[in-house]
């Protein structure tokens, strides 16, 4: 156990330092890249205006908490903290990549990390991360969709 824990560390470590060059620098670098972070109060101006949301959660977890009506549920990271293979190749066929797409996960460390990859390795222009990710959605007292099936 201790063990799979050291080694999603590492992981997640090569990852940050692989997109973001070392220690994050500020806010500015990262809109640079074409990612933006948002609050769940400005999420919710671009959802009624219909941009795409990907819930990039595990199937575990939209269960737990429940889904953002018209999310598309794409997994970006197994449970031990690997990027799915399929990942970039799934966000590729609901969105376009001239098209601004935002990402939500439970706090927001992953769809910021995913967020760069999307940007950096598939040419999307701008990704919107979830600060706080449903962790935030659900405090502010905002719906989500039921998803026991999913």
């Amino acid at each position: 156990m201790v063990w799979r824990r050291v080694r999603t560390a590492v992981v997640w470590a090569a990852v940050w330092l692989g997109l973001f060059g070392g220690i994050a620098g500020p806010r500015e670098s990262v809109a640079d890249s074409g990612v933006q972070t948002v609050s769940t109060s400005e999420l919710a101006p671009l959802l009624e205006r219909g941009i795409t949301l990907i819930d990039i959660r595990r199937a575990d977890e939209w269960r737990a908490t429940g889904v953002v009506a018209g999310s598309h549920l794409i997994t970006a990271f197994d449970a031990d903290g690997r990027l799915r293979p399929t990942f970039l190749t799934e966000v590729a066929a609901v969105s376009a990549p001239d098209r601004p797409l935002a990402l939500i996960c439970r706090s927001g460390n992953r769809s910021a990390v995913a967020a760069r990859l999307l940007t950096s390795q598939s040419g999307f222009q701008t990704v919107y991360s979830v600060a706080g990710g449903i962790t935030d959605w659900l405090r502010d007292g905002r719906p989500v969709d039921d998803c026991r099936s999913c």
